[in-house]
């Protein structure tokens, strides 16, 4: 391979096809739910940390913030990486799925109330370097099916959900949470040697910014489109609810309604069955009927239902409405990520999905904090649905005033 190719960014080596697009899918829809079985799992692992640790509901929500502010935060590097070093992509994606294993590993080592916020913080900022790389690639593949084939690698990611509670809820009828969270660096590992040995010659289409300087030009004149801004609000509006109902939604089924771990996982694995089967359709539909037709009402749905959760009680009342907002809740990110590629183009694809990413920081770091001073200060860990429904239904009043599109 001669020097030009060496130096200049997207460059592939002689004799490195590209991955089949259809293997590059299912590769990254498989990464994808092993990164969200990391995410999904830790929070059934939240109430027995919580309970063997003695920490408040302030302390728990004050965890989750700073996990969800090392998400927001890392993906603005992590954009900029991807765009800049898109002949790297397989190394970032398997680093990117080694370093959560490690973290999750040594969150379980640690009992240092800050250790353990370390610790998470890590991990989230790890998870963050998936998305760019992964998403940027099946936008530019699958540019005529972007909202469809984001939707097939989010139900990736609702697998993963689905699963992560199930198999945390199992391993802890077995071992204690430590445990529990040490041997996620197993699947981490694995998924980093399947990573290496089908996604070579995995790049993108452009090499994006050729010094951080130019980035951030390209991400002014991006954030100068109003839909682009929409769009960021829209989605920091609706994480912000659900980075609320995800941190204390297992602590009410465990100590509000009494149950045992494995059922507190079955619940909100059923939520996450429920999105396996709407995202793909919910996809389909914003490429044919518009991305705003399918984000508003979705936003609604999550309001009332987060809403009606302390009204459900429990039993099969409460598993219907935590099955319809699963229903409407996890396909969101998906349809508003393939609404700001629509929006911003192909000339810093990976930076588009950072800023929709980092939105989340801006708006929903805080989110989990104030719903466990809240749950602190009233006694009662419901106040937290009210909270999270409230958000959602200002979202929503905002999104059916602004338009998603140019």
């Amino acid at each position: 391979m001669d020097s030009m190719s060496q130096s200049q960014p997207g460059a592939v080596e002689v004799g490195q096809a590209e991955p089949k697009p259809m293997v590059m899918g299912f590769v990254l829809t498989l990464g994808h739910g092993v990164k969200h079985m990391f995410n999904a799992g830790f929070f059934i692992v939240l109430p027995e940390l919580k309970s063997a640790l003695g920490l408040s509901n302030s302390a728990v929500g004050t965890l989750s913030t700073f996990r969800g502010m090392g998400n927001g935060l890392g993906n603005f590097p992590a954009g900029y990486l991807a765009d800049r070093y898109s002949d790297h992509w397989r190394a970032i994606l398997g680093v990117s799925i080694l370093a959560v294993g490690v973290f999750h590993f040594l969150l379980g080592s640690v009992s240092a109330f800050w250790l353990l916020v370390l610790m998470a913080s890590l991990s989230s900022v790890a998870i963050s370097f998936w998305h760019p790389p992964a998403i940027t690639a099946l936008s530019q593949k699958f540019a005529h099916r972007r909202g469809f084939a984001l939707s097939v690698h989010g139900t990736g990611g609702s697998v993963g959900e689905a699963l992560g509670p199930i198999t945390a809820g199992v391993l802890l009828g077995f071992f204690i949470w430590r445990t529990v969270l040490q041997v996620s660096i197993i699947p981490a590992i694995a998924m980093t040697i399947l990573i290496a040995l089908t996604l070579r010659g995995l790049k993108g289409e452009s090499g994006g910014a050729e010094s951080f300087r130019s980035y951030l030009g390209s991400v002014r004149q991006v954030l100068r489109q109003p839909a682009m801004i929409t769009i960021l609000v829209v989605t920091g509006g609706f994480i912000s609810a659900q980075a609320a109902v995800s941190t204390f939604l297992p602590i009410y089924l465990r100590e509000d309604l009494g149950y045992s771990s494995l059922a507190t996982s079955a619940f909100l694995s059923v939520s996450q069955v429920s999105g396996i089967i709407s995202q793909p359709a919910m996809g389909f539909l914003s490429d044919r009927f518009g991305r705003k037709a399918v984000i508003l009402p979705s936003i609604l749905m999550l309001g009332i239902t987060v809403f009606a959760i302390p009204f459900a009680w429990n039993g099969p009342s409460l598993l219907l409405v935590v099955v319809v907002m699963g229903a409407f809740n996890f396909p969101l990110m998906a349809i508003v990520l393939a609404a700001a590629l629509d929006v911003s183009g192909d000339d810093v694809p990976a930076t588009t999905v950072s800023l929709v990413f980092g939105a989340t920081v801006v708006f929903s770091s805080l989110t989990p904090g104030l719903a466990g001073v809240l749950a602190d200060v009233t006694g009662d860990v419901a106040t937290t649905f009210f909270m999270s429904a409230a958000i959602s239904f200002a979202t929503a009043g905002f999104a059916a005033v602004r338009s998603l599109s140019k």
